[in-house]
């Protein structure tokens, strides 16, 4: 598989990963840093989408390692903006998240500099 490939694949498992944390603390509800440290760890590795969530984090570290040994870091860092596109758009389309415009031009701007950084 080619690099970019590769690379794409990790940002969609890192861009699901943060969807699926963000639908295991909406279950969970607010993490506050009183109280026991082992029970909210406990409660949130036995959460099954926060466990999902790390899971395709283990798979994107694993590709992006994978795609690393074929391309140059320059070549590949570039990809991760992706990962902020991905996830607002998950948090509009999954959480129905309203986005302000402004983070929307941010976004086009991000794309502009992937596409830019990917030329080659």
């Amino acid at each position: 598989m080619k690099p970019a490939w590769l690379l794409l694949v990790s940002v969609v498992c890192a861009s699901l990963g943060q969807t699926l944390f963000k639908k295991g603390v909406l279950i969970i509800g607010e993490i506050t840093l009183k109280g026991s440290l082992l029970k909210g760890l406990t409660e949130l590795l036995s959460n099954p989408y926060v466990l999902s969530g790390l899971c395709l984090y283990v798979v994107s570290t694993i590709v992006w390692l994978v795609a690393l040994s074929r391309t140059t870091l320059s070549f590949a860092f570039p990809f991760t903006a992706l990962v902020f596109v991905l996830v607002m758009l998950a948090a509009r389309l999954v959480f129905h998240e309203a986005i302000p415009t402004v983070r929307y031009m941010g976004l086009a701007l991000i794309c502009i500099g992937f596409l830019l950084c990917s030329l080659s």
